[in-house]
């Protein structure tokens, strides 16, 4: 049973992955496209894709929280971020090749500062509820709020993506061919790579701590 259902959940949790990843270097790679709207509403719905199989992990997450199964949060944490590091790189590599354009990203201050807030951004984006499982696991008196801060945190991290990384994707878009800045390419594979090894890094380190 237990087998299963941390197959379920890496599973569902991944196919979110994939479908975010999906939506946004689906867009991108249509910047040159005449049909850019109908890029736009495809990219809207793997949005909603990804988000409806994202529904099914905090339910499940809670269900083994139920049963005071630590060990089971802290694997399903481990695995699943395995497995979103890899999907993302290939995603990323496959997303690179098609682009075909020199990368370019200087590394000025505010440069990495904005790559360090998308890192963290990206190290909680769609993991939340994988993060509160496992803290209510250890204030179990409080478990029944804290379980509910997921969609407030979720919101908070998409922040950065809505109002930041999104809008300078539609300008390298709407730019004209000799316009376009290919360090906005870079950034938006950076920071979901870099992002998926920080959840990896700090699953590892929990689970050793933990178990």
């Amino acid at each position: 049973m237990e087998i299963f259902l941390l197959a379920f959940i890496v599973i569902v949790q991944n196919v979110a992955v994939f479908l975010d990843n999906y939506a946004i270097f689906y867009l991108t790679s249509r910047h040159n496209s005449s049909k850019i709207a109908t890029a736009y509403t495809k990219k809207f719905q793997f949005d909603f894709l990804s988000r409806g199989f994202l529904f099914f992990t905090p339910p499940l997450l809670g269900l083994m929280l139920t049963r005071d199964n630590l060990y089971f949060l802290l694997l399903c944490l481990l695995i699943s971020s395995i497995a979103t590091l890899i999907l993302t790189l290939l995603q990323s590599v496959n997303f690179s090749s098609k682009m075909r354009i020199n990368f370019y990203f200087p590394l000025t201050k505010k440069n990495t500062f904005l790559l360090l807030i998308g890192l963290v951004i990206y190290a909680i984006y769609l993991y939340v509820p994988f993060y509160l499982n496992i803290l209510s696991y250890f204030f179990k008196e409080h478990s029944l709020w804290i379980v509910q801060l997921s969609p407030a945190l979720t919101a908070i991290s998409s922040v950065f993506v809505v109002y930041y990384m999104d809008p300078k994707v539609a300008k390298f878009i709407d730019a004209t061919k000799n316009k376009k800045n290919p360090s906005v390419l870079f950034e938006l594979i950076a920071i979901r790579i870099l992002g998926r090894i920080t959840i990896l890094l700090a699953s590892i380190f929990i689970f050793i701590k933990l178990v």
